[in-house]
C-alpha cells in the first residue's frame, strides 16, 4: 500500500470509516482514482463527494459524519441528532440534522440541513468522533425545531451532567441574539425560570416537579434537602422541601423506587425524617402528569399551615 493510500485511510478510520473527495486529493489520491476505486466496490459512494472505506461498520454515528462533511464547512451534526450524542436525550432522532453556513443553498434528501449565519468553528467539537456543535449551541438551536417541552429537558438533562451552566446559555444567547434568530425566543424564558429554581435535580421525574411548580404562583421548593441528627449525624438526603415549614416532597419512579430493597429503604428515610420532626409527602410521575392540580393543593395546603403556627427550620444543611 502506497504512503498517500495509508494515510487517507488513518483520516478515514478517525471519521468512522468516511472521507471526503477534497481529503484524498489532499492525500495525494486523485478523483479519478477514488471513483475507479467505488466502481470496483472498495470505496462506497455515500453522499456527492462523500466516500466510505468498503467493509467499515455501517452505523448511525457513520452516517452522521457523511451528512456533516457533504455540506459547506464549517458544519457539524445539531438540533436534535447533537442532543443525543450529547446524551441530553435518550431517544435516536428519526432525521439526522446538521447545520452549516447560511445561504449555500445545499439540500439533501437523506437528512436536514439547517442554515446558520452565525456558526463558528469554536462552536464545534468532537463526541465519539462525530463533528457536533457545543452542548449550550445545541440546547440553544433547539428551540428552532423541537417542542418546548423537548427543549426544557434537554435544558435541565444538561445542566443535571454538568454540560454548561444556566450563566453560560445566557451568554451564548447574549452572543447569537438578534431579531429574528431562530431559537433564542424559546430558550430565554426556560432561562429566566430557572434563575428561581434552587438547586440542582437528579433526574427527569424531579425536573417534571420543578415545571409543575413553576406553572403555580407557590415559591419553589429547595432542592435535595439534607436532614442531619442535632447531634450532626446524616439522616438522609431528600428531593425537594420547604425548610422553615418543615415539610419534604419525596418522588416516587416506578423504575427506581418499587423494587424491594429501594421501597424499604425509602420508608426508613420517611420515618427517621418523620421522628425529626419533619412532615413527608410523597408524589408519582403519574399523579404529577395526570393530577398536578393535587400536587399543588398540598404545597399549598403545606404553606398555609406553616404561615398559621410560625414553623421554623429544623436541622438541615441545603
Amino acid at each position: 500500500m502506497s504512503r498517500r493510500d495509508s494515510l487517507l485511510l488513518e483520516i478515514a478510520r478517525d471519521q468512522r470509516g468516511v472521507f471526503t473527495l477534497v481529503q484524498a486529493e489532499r492525500c495525494g489520491v486523485p478523483a479519478s482514482t477514488v471513483r475507479g476505486r467505488a466502481g470496483r466496490g472498495v470505496y462506497e459512494l455515500i453522499h456527492p463527494g462523500v466516500y466510505g472505506v468498503a467493509g467499515t461498520e455501517d452505523s448511525w454515528h457513520r452516517e452522521v459524519v457523511a451528512a456533516v462533511m457533504s455540506v459547506t464547512e464549517p458544519a457539524a451534526a445539531s438540533h436534535l441528532t447533537a442532543a443525543y450524542l450529547w446524551g441530553m436525550t435518550d431517544r435516536l432522532p428519526q432525521r439526522i440534522e446538521v447545520v452549516s453556513p447560511r445561504h449555500q443553498r445545499v439540500k439533501r434528501p437523506a437528512f436536514d440541513v439547517h442554515e446558520s449565519k452565525d456558526i463558528r468553528t469554536s462552536d464545534i467539537v468532537h463526541v465519539d468522533q462525530v463533528p457536533v456543535t457545543s452542548a449550550v449551541r445545541t440546547v440553544v438551536d433547539l428551540g428552532a425545531s423541537a417542542r418546548l417541552g423537548v427543549v426544557a429537558r434537554c435544558l435541565d438533562a444538561g445542566l443535571r451532567t454538568d454540560l454548561y451552566s444556566l450563566s453560560g446559555v445566557e451568554a451564548f444567547v447574549r452572543r447569537v441574539a438578534k431579531r429574528g434568530r431562530d431559537g433564542v425566543g424559546v430558550i430565554r424564558p426556560l432561562i429566566e425560570e430557572r434563575k428561581f429554581w434552587k438547586g440542582i435535580t437528579e433526574s427527569p421525574l424531579e425536573d417534571k416537579f420543578r415545571s409543575v411548580v413553576a406553572a403555580s404562583p407557590l415559591p419553589m421548593p429547595d432542592a435535595q434537602i439534607i436532614v442531619s441528627r442535632p447531634s450532626g449525624e446524616f439522616v438522609g438526603r431528600y428531593d425537594f422541601g420547604y425548610p422553615r415549614c418543615m415539610a419534604i416532597f419525596e418522588l416516587d419512579s416506578e423504575g427506581w423506587h418499587m423494587d424491594p430493597v429501594s421501597f424499604q429503604r425509602d420508608r426508613d428515610k420517611q420515618n427517621m425524617a418523620q421522628m425529626l420532626g419533619w412532615t413527608v409527602y410523597r408524589f408519582t410521575w403519574r399523579q404529577l402528569a395526570d393530577d398536578p392540580q393535587s400536587v399543588i393543593a398540598v404545597l399549598a395546603s403545606v404553606l398555609t399551615e406553616c404561615g398559621r403556627d410560625g414553623r421554623q427550620n429544623g436541622v438541615v444543611e441545603g
